[in-house]
């Protein structure tokens, strides 16, 4: 299925994105020297970046779900028709 190598990469994007953002929170502990402040004000501008990426996906995932329940709506009736049957009543 087309869509699924498309979430795969999604997902990997995602997954580069949070290592990426752990390799930003050593590097800002070590800027800061262990500056708690800076610190926890870096992590949690960074949490909120991870957060809107994962809302991302799981939108994207969302959208994905509606095209498939559509798509697959659109193949039973069009199958019942075929047979000469009403898809209402399958």
């Amino acid at each position: 299925m087309a869509e699924e190598p498309i979430a795969q990469r999604e997902i990997d994007a995602l997954t580069r994105r949070v290592a990426a953002v752990e390799d930003r929170v050593e590097a800002l502990q070590v800027q800061t020297g262990g500056n708690a402040a800076a610190v926890i004000e870096g992590q949690a501008a960074l949490r909120r970046e991870v957060r809107d990426g994962f809302a991302q996906i799981d939108a994207r995932f969302d959208a994905l779900e509606q095209t498939m329940a559509r798509n697959q709506a659109q193949i039973v009736q069009l199958l019942a028709s075929l047979a000469g049957k009403d898809p209402d009543a399958l």
